[in-house]
């Protein structure tokens, strides 16, 4: 809490990231990802062994920084890298699409 009241919320961010990677094993990575909208989150990211090309800064336009560059303009063109940026752990099991039909249609009777 004194990191906020000093005007240094990137200390209290990290001290706060580290805890919750303490939770886990110490040869794990927690986190995979970093989204922020100042420098000082990149540096608490990095801290906690985010690596820098997955570290997303938002600025005031809305436009999302890699590695300090604008290198998507919006979050459509950041939808189109998440599966790049983010890969699957596992593929989906196939389902139906859920709709009020799907939800409230009557089941087949057993004959």
């Amino acid at each position: 809490c004194f990191a906020v009241i000093r005007r240094a919320p990137h200390e209290f961010k990290i001290s706060c990231l580290a805890d919750i990677k303490a939770l886990f094993p110490p040869d794990s990575h927690p986190f995979y990802a970093g989204f922020g909208n100042r420098d000082t989150d990149e540096l608490s990211y990095l801290k906690v062994g985010i690596p820098m090309g997955k570290i997303f800064i938002i600025n005031p336009k809305g436009e999302v920084a890699v590695n300090r560059r604008v290198n998507t303009k919006s979050y459509m063109s950041l939808h189109a890298l998440v599966n790049r940026v983010f890969p699957p752990l596992s593929s989906p099991p196939e389902q139906e699409d859920y709709n009020t039909w799907n939800y409230w249609k009557m089941p087949v009777a057993d004959i």
